[in-house]
């Protein structure tokens, strides 16, 4: 979450919003997505367009609109939507997308190296964006897998390039730390506060000219959410405020795949803690707190939820 001091220029109307990312990695993950969308409090997802799930998604999900659906854009997992040899320093010789959020969050894009690998990013964002569109999809808002889009470089080309396909509204994943001492040694092991450390400092160097949430969750809770932290997040949005609650959902893909290269987002989408966050937003007692607070449940394009 933000200070007061460091809103975005543009924020959205009061209310919460739920976003899953991660529509279209498999499709156990996608058929949990819709269900805490239609059994519990989560309004919108983001869809990756560089996965091998991409034809069933918009099959199953995009083409009939069964919730809003922003773009989930990818610069580590999957293959390169734009010809490889237009995105050379982007992909391995498979065109898999092989940078690390690291590298990229940490980027200068300095010198005829910097600007060139800019240059691949904006062919390859603009390739996901266009087969989005190509898809029948219009997306609600965007974002991207890992937070890579909070580089203030990637940021600033991202609202250049976002309103040129329609997309009004970005994500701003600045949170304030806010943990319970004794979950700290389980983040720890995650390396949250390091990300969230690492993502807090790229914020503070951004002024979003996109519509955005007033506050922002998602990152030291990431992969370990419990039911205490996330009341506690809906606890904490003020009635004329706007949160986005960042969460990963899904009923878990089956063990002993090889889905991905990268061995981390193969156990990332066979684990439990996607059931976990499936059965947190679906919970009577987190649907319960939303109603008796009076929260209004929205999607990113600021839609009240039916």
């Amino acid at each position: 979450m933000m200070a007061s001091d460091s809103l975005p220029s543009r924020t959205q109307p009061p209310g919460l919003i739920v976003n899953a990312d991660d529509l279209g990695i498999h499709p156990d993950i996608n058929a949990g997505i819709l269900s805490a969308y239609r059994n519990g409090i989560l309004t919108s997802c983001t869809m990756l367009m560089t996965t091998a799930f991409r034809e069933h998604t918009v099959r199953d999900y995009v083409r009939p609109a069964v919730l809003p659906i922003g773009i989930h854009l990818s610069l580590t997992l999957g293959q390169a939507v734009a010809p490889h040899d237009q995105v050379p320093d982007l992909v391995d010789e498979q065109g898999n997308l092989k940078l690390t959020a690291d590298r990229l969050v940490f980027a200068s894009f300095k010198g005829d190296r910097g600007r060139d690998l800019l240059d691949q990013i904006g062919r390859e964002f603009s390739a996901q964006l266009g087969l989005a569109r190509d898809s029948g999809l219009h997306p609600t808002h965007a974002d991207s897998h890992q937070h890579v889009h909070m580089n203030p470089t990637i940021f600033r080309l991202l609202e250049d390039l976002l309103p040129r396909y329609g997309i009004k509204h970005l994500r701003y994943a600045s949170e304030r730390f806010h943990v319970v001492a004794s979950d700290l040694p389980a983040l720890i092991r995650r390396n949250n506060p390091a990300k969230w450390a690492l993502l807090r400092w790229r914020s503070r160097q951004l002024r979003p000219q996109l519509a955005t949430t007033a506050d922002f969750a998602g990152i030291l809770y990431s992969g370990i959410m419990t039911k205490r932290a996330l009341m506690a997040e809906i606890m904490r949005l003020r009635a004329t405020g706007s949160l986005e609650i960042c969460i990963h959902p899904g009923f878990p893909a089956p063990l002993g795949q090889a889905f991905y290269p990268r061995p981390g987002y193969n156990a990332f989408i066979t684990s439990a803690a996607r059931q976990a966050e499936h059965d947190l937003l679906t919970d009577p007692d987190v649907q319960d707190l939303v109603r008796r607070r009076s929260l209004i449940l929205r999607a990113f394009d600021g839609r009240p939820k039916g």
